[in-house]
């Protein structure tokens, strides 16, 4: 489950330069490509962030009815 976050979080940061690069226009792309693309990866970025939200929520200890409040020891 980590290697599958570190994926998630490299790949999250991946698409934040490229959206930075698009958005400054460092591309031999025309601007209608660079439109695209950059709409793109701004959801794909979404889409990477709610698979790490996810993923931590998983993560997260719940307390079941009838237990008690403090986890065991």
């Amino acid at each position: 489950m980590a290697d599958a976050r570190e994926v998630l979080e490299t790949m999250k940061q991946v698409a934040k330069i490229r959206i930075e690069m698009l958005k400054e226009g460092t591309t031999f792309h025309n601007d209608g490509k660079r439109a695209y693309y950059l709409r793109e990866y701004e959801a794909k970025l979404k889409e990477i962030e709610e698979l790490i939200r996810r993923m931590n929520i998983r993560l997260i200890y719940s307390r079941k009815d009838g237990q008690e409040d403090n986890p065991p020891a």
